[in-house]
This record gives C-alpha cells, structure tokens and sequence, in this order.
C-alpha cells in the first residue's frame, strides 16, 4: 500500500503544477497584452447597434469599430442602415455615404423564432448567439428569449432542421408630418415670450434637421410645450410640434441605446464564457495528454523491468 500511494501522488502533483503553470502564463498573458479603452472607438462602438451580427465582416461591433477608428469605411453596417451612417459621419467629420450593399440592405428589425414542435434539440443553435438568448439543452428543444435577441440570425443556418424563423417584430411608426409655412426670419419674438429661457428658434432648426445631439444641448427637455413661442412667431411655423416630434425621438433613440448596451453587456459576458469554456478544455487535453505520458512511462518501465527479470531468469537457468 505505501509503494502504490506514491506512485499515485506524483502523478497528481505534475497535474497541480502544470495546472498552476497555465494559470501562472495566462496571468502574464492578460496583463503583457492588456488592451486600454480608446475614447474614439468607444464613442464609435456607442453609436453601432451591438446586433454582434458580423454582416459588416467583422466578429461584432467592437472590432467593426475599432476598424473605422483605423480608417474603415463608415457604411457597412446593415442593421445600422442610414441613421448609423449618418450619426458616425457628423461624430468623425466624414462624407457620409449611403449603405454599401453588398454587406446586406437595411432592414426593420427582427427577433429569432423557433417552431418548437419541429426542434429536435440538437443545440447547435446555442453557441452560435452571440448574447446567450437561447435556452435548451441537447435533446430537450429550445426556445428564444424574444426581450434579448438582437436579430442577427447568426443561429438560422446551424439548424439542420431549419425550424428558426426571423420574425418583423412590430415597430409604432408615429408620423409627424408638418404643414409648409414661411421659413423663420430670426425676429427673436419667441425668445422673449419663453418662460424657461430656451432659444426656441435656434431649437427650432435643430429640430427641423433632426439633430438630436444638438437639440438635447439646447436644453429640448426644458420646453414645457406651453405654445407661447408659437403665437407669436410671425412666420407661423408650429414649433412646439417640431419640439415633440424631437422629443418622441429623442425618447426612442434613448431606448434603443439602453438595448444596444444590455445586447454588448451579454456578447461581453458571452465571449468570456467561451474563452474560459476553451481555456478549460485546453486545460483538459494538456491533463490528458500528461497522464497518457505518464501512463506510458510507466508501461515503459514495467516492459522494461519484466525483460531484464527474463533474461536474469534464462541466464540463471539449470546448466545443460
């Protein structure tokens, strides 16, 4: 028994070396390597939708933005389609450019479906999402969490079943349609009749060019809608209808931003989960590697005990 636990025991202990030493490189590895957060490719990233759907050429929006923030062109993103474009064009004081097509065309937005009675739970759909809105397991079907896909239909051709559909999801579209007035001629009328000291007419234009980012700066959620702007503007332009209309949008971008956050939280939290799945399993097959060598080691040595026990057997056998 006492001969047997040590051969035991230094198997286990080259195990928890080198299983230390992996942890040991992987550290060196992390902080040599350590990437620091770029302000520009942040601002970037900000603006793409975090679909991670890779149709732009990359593996998801970070790298996408970090490839414009090198020189990329701005207009490869189809999820994104036009408002993109045109939001990266004023933040990087480019030419904005219409949708490349050839990276796809711009769609309403989507969310992934699965005919449940038709899924023979083979999984392949699971790691295929790019933020884990999948749940099942091999075997058992699977649905969607509808609330967290992001419809980048990066699951529909895993499925050898072809049972996942895209599905438009339903989309409010508020209409704002303004009547034609006389353009504003600056008079300043509105100024003085604002109770919360905005600049209406300076909103106004903002407004008009959908520039949200302006309008916020001009302090577009402190206009109580009071109308008071309105009635004395000589041209007669419906101003608090252009504040509300900005304000609708402002509320919907707001959203969408909230969702395009949560959706790069959850592709974050995604890639960490397969690089330690990966790191893992490398860890698994270096384990199994060692312990085959020292399986055969051992083998080696038995052999090699029980060859030289053979010929000590026939060299001191019975002389003829």
């Amino acid at each position: 028994m006492t001969a047997v636990f040590p051969a035991l025991l230094n198997p286990v202990l080259a195990l928890l070396g080198l299983g230390l030493g992996i942890g040991a490189l992987l550290g060196i590895v992390t902080r040599r390597f350590q990437l620091h957060s770029d302000p520009v490719v942040d601002r970037i990233n900000e603006y793409l939708p975090q679909t991670q759907c890779g149709h732009c050429g990359y593996p998801g929006c970070k790298p996408y933005a970090i490839a414009i923030a090198n020189g990329d062109a701005i207009n490869k993103c189809p999820p994104g389609g036009e408002a993109t474009i045109r939001k990266l064009a004023n933040l990087l004081n480019v030419r904005e450019l219409p949708l490349d097509a050839s990276y796809g065309i711009e769609e309403k937005p989507k969310v992934a479906r699965i005919r449940e009675a038709e899924c023979i739970g083979c999984a392949l759909c699971i790691p295929a999402c790019p933020v884990d809105a999948i749940l099942g397991a091999p075997k058992y079907m699977h649905t969607v969490i509808e609330s967290e896909c992001t419809g980048c239909d990066l699951c529909v051709d895993p499925c050898p079943v072809d049972c996942i559909d895209m599905i438009e999801l339903p989309h409010e579209n508020i209409v704002h349609e303004q009547e034609e007035h006389l353009p504003c001629i600056n008079c300043g009328l509105c100024i003085d009749e604002c109770p919360v000291d905005i600049l209406p007419h300076s909103l106004y234009f903002a407004c008009a060019d959908n520039n949200l980012e302006l309008a916020t700066s001009l302090k577009l959620e402190h206009c109580i809608e009071c109308m008071k702007c309105d009635s004395v503007c000589p041209s007669e332009i419906p101003l608090v209808a252009y504040y509300q209309k900005a304000k609708s949008d402002l509320a919907i971008e707001l959203e969408e931003r909230i969702k395009a956050e949560h959706a790069k939280q959850r592709f974050e939290l995604h890639k960490e989960r397969q690089e330690r799945l990966q790191a893992e399993e490398e860890m698994r097959r270096e384990k199994r590697a060692q312990l085959a060598q020292e399986k055969k080691k051992e083998l080696s040595s038995k052999n090699i005990q029980a060859a030289l026990e053979r010929a000590r057997s026939r060299n001191n056998g019975p002389a003829s």
